[in-house]
């Protein structure tokens, strides 16, 4: 069974938006074998799941429409925002600590992975918006028969004025009479 590409574009928003909230509950920070997740208590990861999950909610309620592809682009910007604020600021924390805590210390692979994931989030949301026609081609409405006939080139048979560059109106008929009603008879 082959993928079309609707399936194929559905899966990059969905498996984006799981891959970000992967990411949040995965390591943001390791240090002597143990390791502090983005979700940790009032950690920042908890941004980075709700933008992943509200987004991918309203981008499969709407996934109809192209618009959709709005809602993954928003959710993405705000879990690459955030977890790149966040990478920064770990880093700088880890650079700060001098060569023992660099030693010690790195960024986990959930920080990481919900960077990639946002930036494909964001992206995926981009291309649904910008290329939803491609994703969901629409049948041409079918002509009716003979409806080319029209617009073809005249026939050897059509008359001389339907060639010529003046438009030619059929000839209406002149003022007629109204019918005759039929005379009825008024009995007393």
């Amino acid at each position: 069974m082959s993928l079309t590409r609707r399936q194929a574009m559905l899966g990059w928003v969905l498996g984006s938006a799981v891959l970000m909230v992967l990411g949040a509950f995965g390591p943001w920070v390791k240090a002597l074998g143990q390791s502090v997740a983005g979700t940790d208590g009032g950690n920042d990861g908890w941004f980075v799941v709700a933008a992943a999950a509200v987004a991918a909610a309203l981008f499969y309620r709407l996934r109809e429409v192209p618009a959709a592809g709005i809602w993954p682009l928003i959710g993405g910007v705000i879990g690459a925002f955030v977890t790149l604020y966040d990478r920064n600021n770990v880093q700088d924390a880890i650079d700060e600590g001098g060569a023992f805590v660099r030693a010690l210390a790195q960024v986990g692979w959930g920080l990481n992975l919900a960077i990639v994931a946002s930036v494909s989030f964001a992206v995926a949301g981009a291309v649904w918006w910008r290329k939803y026609d491609d994703i969901y081609p629409v049948a041409p409405l079918a002509d009716p028969p003979g409806s080319h006939d029209a617009l073809a080139a005249p026939s050897a048979t059509a008359p001389a004025a339907a060639e010529s560059d003046h438009a030619v109106t059929p000839a209406m008929p002149g003022p007629t009479a109204p019918p005759e009603q039929p005379a009825t008879e008024l009995r007393t």
